[in-house]
């Protein structure tokens, strides 16, 4: 054989060696992320319809519970610590949300309870899924090379992203809620920062008055916010991961509750011309 066909030979050889290894390493993950997803509870039914002659009462919210609870059965059968399923539409977040008594465990396990490094998405534990104005959910940012978990948060950090992805979906076994995004901001995470902003303590506001003056906060740090914000009044929900421009920093996107008779469509984006960003951020990121 000539000396050319035969290192020809090797190298397309050592080309299929690699990519059925890539294919080996990789087809566990992608299958397990599959089943996963899979597990998703089934849509909600649709209301009744209403006649004059046959109008349809409103279900108690121990129905709307108990129905909830059905939907989720099995998943609580195989893991009685999860409280519900968040959706972002066109996005690949699509995940159980856990909870339990501590903010770590989930950071490092799956359904099962096993140890995994990705971790699911979970509430943060002083949160009140029932009842609670301000529900924070967590989950890992894997990666500029990664789409899983909430690495895809990061991309809310550009307007256009938010355009074309205005939405979250919060099933919890209490309700189904659709909420708007509101706003984006970035914060450290190191306690020891002089500007270190504790925005995951801020979940059971006391009053009208201490959202306010919360959501203030916000708007000061927020890249952008949109429509006409946030009412005093309305349940928060925040999703949090790492963001890499800087060592130890969380962005959070911010949302409330659908309003009667909005639409799901993007609101005008209010740009922050001097965001109030950690002092460690890179200047122009």
């Amino acid at each position: 054989m000539k000396p050319w066909k035969l290192m020809l030979g090797m190298f397309l050889s050592g080309l299929g060696a690699a990519a059925l290894a890539t294919v080996v390493w990789v087809a566990p993950e992608w299958l397990a992320e599959r089943a996963l997803k899979g597990q998703k509870p089934a849509a909600a039914k649709a209301a009744v319809v209403t006649t004059e002659e046959t109008p349809a009462a409103t279900p108690s919210p121990e129905e709307v519970e108990a129905a909830q609870r059905a939907r989720f059965a099995d998943l609580l059968a195989q893991n009685d610590e999860v409280v519900g399923w968040v959706t972002v539409p066109g996005t690949n977040i699509d995940y159980p949300v856990l909870q339990t008594d501590n903010n770590q465990f989930y950071l490092r396990h799956d359904l099962d309870k096993q140890y995994n490094v990705r971790g699911l998405p979970f509430l943060d534990y002083e949160c009140d899924a029932k009842n609670g104005r301000h529900l924070i959910i967590y989950g890992h940012n894997m990666g500029d090379d990664e789409t899983d978990r909430f690495t895809n948060l990061q991309e809310y950090r550009d307007p256009d992203y938010y355009a074309s992805h205005p939405t979250i979906q919060l099933d919890t076994l209490y309700e189904s809620q659709v909420y708007k995004i509101v706003a984006v901001f970035a914060v450290t995470a190191r306690t020891s920062d002089p500007d270190y902003f504790a925005y995951n303590t801020y979940i059971n506001f006391e009053s009208d008055e201490e959202e306010q003056a919360y959501l203030d906060e916000v708007a000061q740090r927020a890249f952008y916010t949109t429509g006409d914000y946030v009412q005093p009044n309305e349940k928060l929900l925040s999703l949090s991961t790492c963001i890499y421009t800087m060592p130890d920093a969380r962005i959070v996107v911010m949302a409330r509750p659908l309003r009667e008779g909005e639409s799901t469509e993007a609101d005008a984006v209010n740009l922050n011309s001097d965001p109030l960003l950690p002092a460690r951020w890179p200047q122009g990121a």
